[in-house]
């Protein structure tokens, strides 16, 4: 099986990042109870408080594909997105395992 690696380059509204930050850990809380998922970071940049990076690993591109179209997904992510601007950008990157080379 190939980990992939989902990132999400995210700018939150201004004055939305608490809402922003408890609609996540909504999403987190069901995510790591999801099969396939093997990690989450949240990280806020350091030059521009307004952009936001977010990561997580899953055991395969089945298991992205599944918690993408999973309802409880759907429903929780609806009021994470609405405290972001519409400029953002997602991508699933494959794991390479550079020490098992």
């Amino acid at each position: 099986m190939e980990r992939v690696r989902v990132i999400r380059l995210l700018r939150v509204r201004e004055g939305r990042e608490a809402d922003f930050v408890a609609s996540y850990q909504g999403v987190l809380d069901r995510a790591v109870r999801f099969p396939g998922h093997l990690g989450e970071q949240l990280c806020r940049s350091v030059d521009d408080p307004t952009r936001w990076l977010l990561t997580s690993e899953w055991e395969s591109l089945e298991s992205v594909r599944k918690w993408r179209t999973d309802p409880d997904h759907t429903a929780l992510v609806e009021p994470m997105n609405a405290c972001l601007h519409d400029d953002r950008w997602t991508a699933v990157f494959k794991v390479r395992d550079m020490a098992a080379q």
